[in-house]
C-alpha cells in the first residue's frame, strides 16, 4: 500500500503544482472536468457499447409503442414489460465498467481529499492531536513522549491519557504559520508526522497508521513499522470550505455533480453510449 500511496501522492503533487496557480474552487472545477472525461473514456473501453446502444434503441421503440397504442391495453402492457426488461439489461451492462471505474475514482478522490477535506491549524488556536498505542501498558512512558519544534506549543496540562482505550491526547497551538514535524516516542521507537498551520492551500495528511481504510482515505504518510508500540497518530484539523459559484457544499458532492455534468457534455464528442 505504501508504494501505491507514494506514486499517487507524487502524481497528485504534480497536478496540483500546476493547478496551484488557480483558486481552489477553479482548480476543483478543472479536476472535475478531467475526472468526468477520464471516467467517460474508461466507460467507453470497458463496456459493451454496441449492446448498450441496442438496449437504448429497444427502450425508445417500446416507449413509442406504448404511446402510439395507448388504447390497446395488451400492447401497452407488453411494451411496459419490455421497457422494464431492457432497463434491467442496461443495468447489467453497466456493472462491469462501474466496478472497473471504482479503483481509479477512489485513488483520484483520495488525492483530492488530501487537499480539500481539511485546512491547516489556525495560528494561535489549540488543535487536538491523538496518539493511539497498541498496548495499554505503553500509554505511560513511551506513549506520552512528544518533541515539538519551534513554532508549536503544547498545553501545560497535557497530555490527557485514556488508558482503557489506549490513547494520549495533546492540545497543540501553533505560534506562527508553517509546516512542522512533530516527533512522538523515544529511543528507537519514534513516529513522526508533519503538521501544518496557517491559511494556505496544501496537501494535509491528518493520520499516520490506523485502520486500512482510514489510511487509504486520509493519509499520505508511510505506515508505522509493525514492531512499533504506536498504532496511529491523528491530527484533528478543521474542515475546509470550498464554495462553488457561491454555493458552499462539500467538495465530494461538487466533484461528483460536476464530473457527471462534464461527462454528459463531452459524451457526444467521444461517441459514448451510457
Amino acid at each position: 500500500m505504501d508504494i501505491v500511496t507514494r506514486i499517487m501522492t507524487f502524481l497528485g503533487d504534480l497536478v496540483f503544482a500546476v493547478l496551484g496557480l488557480l483558486s481552489p474552487a477553479w482548480a476543483l472545477v478543472i479536476i472535475s472536468a478531467l475526472t468526468g472525461v477520464a471516467m467517460l473514456l474508461i466507460w467507453r473501453h470497458t463496456s459493451n457499447q454496441d449492446a448498450i446502444e441496442d438496449v437504448r434503441k429497444q427502450i425508445s421503440a417500446h416507449l413509442l409503442a406504448s404511446r402510439l397504442f395507448k388504447d390497446d391495453l395488451s400492447v401497452t402492457f407488453r411494451a411496459q414489460r419490455q421497457i422494464v426488461w431492457q432497463a434491467l439489461r442496461l443495468m447489467g451492462h453497466s456493472i462491469r465498467p462501474m466496478i472497473i471505474m471504482t479503483v481509479p475514482f477512489v485513488l483520484i478522490m483520495v488525492q483530492i481529499g488530501l487537499r480539500y477535506e481539511f485546512r491547516p491549524m489556525p495560528v494561535g488556536e489549540p488543535t487536538r492531536i491523538k496518539v493511539t498505542m497498541k498496548d495499554r501498558s505503553k500509554v505511560r512512558g513511551i506513549g506520552d513522549q512528544i518533541v515539538l519544534p519551534d513554532g508549536l506549543m503544547a498545553d501545560a496540562n497535557d497530555p490527557c491519557r485514556a488508558i482503557p482505550i489506549r490513547t494520549i491526547d495533546w492540545r497543540v497551538t501553533p505560534r506562527n504559520p508553517g509546516s512542522f514535524r512533530v516527533t512522538f516516542g523515544a529511543g528507537s521507537d519514534v513516529v513522526e508526522l508533519p503538521v501544518h498551520a496557517g491559511d494556505g492551500f496544501m496537501r494535509i495528511s491528518k493520520l499516520r497508521g490506523g485502520p486500512f481504510f482510514d489510511r487509504l482515505l486520509y493519509s499520505a504518510e508511510p505506515s508505522i513499522p509493525a514492531a512499533s508500540a504506536f498504532e496511529s497518530v491523528e491530527v484533528f484539523y478543521p474542515a475546509r470550505s470550498t464554495p462553488i459559484l457561491g454555493v458552499d457544499v462539500h467538495w465530494l458532492i461538487s466533484l461528483l455533480v460536476l464530473s457527471i455534468v462534464f461527462a454528459l457534455l463531452f459524451k457526444p464528442f467521444f461517441k459514448v453510449h451510457i
